[in-house]
């Protein structure tokens, strides 16, 4: 990467069943200079996932010997499960754009770490509440009272989309990915002129 480009953290929340993790893995697809943060997480591990690459699967008391260290910098609780992402990912940042995938809990902290301009962030909204019951439906793998909850929460993680730069309602994955490089690329040029132009500026000065 040209070094007059700084890197950039890309924070993609969303509530459950918006899209957010189909998204993520069509953007890592699309862009090839990120990588995604893993996070570590308490919960059971899905029959698709594997291990070290969606997710670090570790024991609750793992998980809090490890908080207790100061590993983390966010973790959050989500339906009795733990999350976190560690710290030493951020090491990644700075060879590579590196790429959150957390909820709202998680970008706050993140924000409070790292200074506000290196962060491109996102919330992605469903179509509708009715959208989002049918896509927890369709995956086929919670129960109703679990389905019920999830949209509960969902209703109350939506309420945080101001904190976001960019707020997008995700009608059709291909074309939301499509827009989220578009503003990430554009992101990367604003920076980068910006560099330049205190570069010459200074010159300009020194002269």
């Amino acid at each position: 990467m040209n070094t007059d480009q700084k890197n950039k953290i890309i924070i993609i929340s969303s509530p459950s069943g918006a899209g957010k993790t189909t998204l993520c893995k069509l953007l890592l697809k699309k862009m090839n200079n990120i990588n995604l943060s893993i996070s570590y997480t308490s919960r059971n591990q899905r029959l698709n996932e594997i291990n070290g690459k969606d997710y670090f699967f570790v024991t609750k008391k793992k998980f809090n010997q490890l908080k207790d260290k100061n590993f983390f910098i966010e973790t959050a609780i989500n339906f009795g499960n733990h999350y976190g992402s560690p710290y030493k990912n951020l090491k990644t940042f700075k060879k590579s754009q590196i790429l959150f995938d957390i909820d709202w809990k998680g970008a706050r902290k993140i924000r409070k770490k790292v200074d506000k301009r290196d962060i491109i962030d996102f919330f992605i909204l469903p179509p509708s509440i009715k959208e989002l019951k049918k896509r927890l439906v369709k995956r086929g793998r919670d129960k109703k009272n679990d389905i019920d909850l999830r949209l509960s929460y969902a209703i109350k993680e939506i309420s945080h989309y101001k904190e976001y730069s960019y707020v997008l309602i995700n009608q059709n994955v291909q074309q939301t990915v499509n827009e989220i490089v578009d503003i990430i690329k554009t992101n990367l040029i604003i920076d980068k002129n910006r560099i330049l132009t205190q570069r010459k500026i200074k010159f300009l000065i020194n002269i």
